[in-house]
């Protein structure tokens, strides 16, 4: 172990010298703001009850910086702080170390998020919920100081990146055929999966290739209301309600039958699993918001008509 990580053991130490049960609690509270059950439920939820495009955009993002974590944690595949002193282990942690993805993705994801809503006070806010999820990952011994302050740095980087290349990118997919995104939306993320294979990689690409399908599908076939993220609150709470469930039982109940991690065939059916899972979020669910009412007064039944990805911009 080199001296910067024996450093950084001895912040950690430092760090949990404030620990109580009350603090205990909060930081693992907050960290659970940087799990995938997280993200499970806060991304679908924008898509469906406040901003398509930019949903669209913000999700993109979001597993794309998953992506690029895990890949180069594989790569640089530095142990974890409790490995050396499993005594700091405040919480449940498994793979590799640096960055840290928590750090890394929940910048991505609230700092994102204020851009999109351009409202001031929200930068506060998502800056704020960002080191302290990233503190967490200290207080809770999973992540080294480095880990989180490399993470923080690879989210603003990808973060400048998305906002440069994203009207290049946009303009390009909606000059496609349908059948031509189509392809892209299955054979990009096969690329990226054999470009690195592995059980978070999996769930990644299927879920980004799922939901790409499902929008170009869904664009052409689902009426507008589907697609519209409006309306009353009582429709909106049907659309929460209705969506998470369908959500839940393709994440959670397929996991029960599914093979599990030892079969040979795991990755496999853990790629369909997310796959339909991103699916339901843009296709399936937007089509049984149509069929039971749960879209805007005006407009149920009418096709969208548009490529719901154009005329917005994402991060400038």
């Amino acid at each position: 172990m080199n001296e910067l990580l024996r450093y950084g053991l001895d912040i950690i130490t430092f760090v949990q010298q404030m620990r109580s049960p009350a603090a205990d609690a909060v930081f693992r509270g907050v960290t659970l703001l940087g799990q995938e059950e997280f993200y499970l439920l806060a991304l679908p939820l924008i898509l469906w009850c406040v901003d398509l495009r930019n949903g669209v955009r913000l999700s993109f993002v979001v597993l794309l910086s998953h992506y690029v974590n895990v890949s180069i944690k594989d790569i640089i595949a530095q142990p974890r702080p409790f490995v050396f002193r499993p005594e700091v282990q405040l919480f449940p942690a498994g793979g590799y170390s640096l960055p840290s993805n928590h750090a890394q993705t929940g910048l991505v994801f609230w700092l994102g998020l204020a851009k999109l809503t351009q409202k001031r006070f929200l930068w506060l806010i998502g800056g704020g919920v960002a080191v302290f999820i990233g503190f967490s990952r200290i207080y809770l011994g999973v992540h080294f100081p480095t880990d989180v302050l490399a993470g923080w740095a690879l989210g603003l980087v990808l973060l400048i990146g998305c906002g440069s290349a994203e009207p290049l990118l946009v303009n390009w997919i909606v000059r496609l055929r349908p059948w031509q995104q189509g392809m892209l939306a299955v054979m990009g993320p096969i690329l990226l999966f054999w470009l690195h294979p592995g059980k978070d990689s999996a769930s990644i690409v299927a879920a980004l290739s799922g939901a790409g399908v499902g929008l170009i599908i869904a664009q052409r076939y689902v009426g507008a209301g589907g697609l519209v993220p409006q309306g009353e609150w009582a429709k909106l709470s049907g659309r929460i309600l209705v969506g998470l469930t369908g959500l839940f039982i393709i994440w959670a109940g397929l996991k029960t039958v599914f093979p599990h991690e030892k079969h040979a065939y795991f990755l496999l059916f853990r790629y369909i699993r997310y796959w339909l899972a991103g699916g339901w979020i843009t296709l399936g669910a937007p089509w049984l918001f149509n069929l039971l009412g749960l879209v805007p007064a005006g407009i149920a039944g009418t096709k969208s008509g548009k490529n719901m990805l154009d005329n917005t911009k994402f991060i400038r």
